[in-house]
């Protein structure tokens, strides 16, 4: 019993402020991909990239990068913690081996976004759920937010060439 609280306290300890680490490893992905997600409350993507470009009655937008140049063009200057988990992801155009797919809500202000799974659908095609945490029941507003969550993905079969994002039973395709 001491040693599983002991064990469990290190773990604690090890993983204090990794919260997108606890949500990858909580998600189901098969082996050969992997997956670190960054939620971001607020939209930073320019307001011609974003959902908020999209016509008013498509609340979900997703959008795939392949080069770091193309991933902070589409970003706004002030969006520091994007910005970071852009850099700390090695493009496959940049000879990495790794996209970038930033999912987007239009929903409630207390609405946060957590990575819910990825599954295959194809060869080379992906689907990723994400949840809607922090509300309970059907979410409606009149005021909706920005909500996003950034998603580094790397497959050791290549890059998808499909990727099918799903948040709140409305989905969004994009050819990466």
């Amino acid at each position: 019993m001491y040693r599983r609280a002991v064990v469990a306290g290190a773990l604690a300890l090890a993983t204090a402020g990794c919260v997108d680490r606890l949500h990858d490893v909580a998600a189901s992905t098969p082996r050969d991909l992997g997956v670190r997600s960054r939620y971001v409350d607020g939209n930073p993507m320019v307001d011609a990239r974003s959902v908020l470009a999209r016509p008013e009655e498509l609340l979900t937008h997703a959008a795939s990068f392949q080069s770091a140049a193309s991933a902070l063009g589409a970003l706004k200057p002030d969006a520091t913690e994007s910005r970071e988990f852009v850099e700390r992801t090695d493009f496959v155009d940049d000879g990495g081996d790794a996209i970038l797919v930033i999912a987007q809500r239009l929903t409630a202000p207390e609405v946060e976004l957590r990575l819910g799974g990825v599954s295959r659908t194809g060869d080379h095609s992906l689907r990723i759920a994400v949840d809607q945490a922090g509300v309970r029941g059907e979410i409606e507003t009149d005021d909706p937010v920005v909500k996003t969550l950034l998603l580094r993905l790397t497959d050791e079969r290549g890059p998808p060439e499909r990727v099918i994002v799903t948040i709140g039973g409305q989905r969004a395709g994009i050819t990466v």
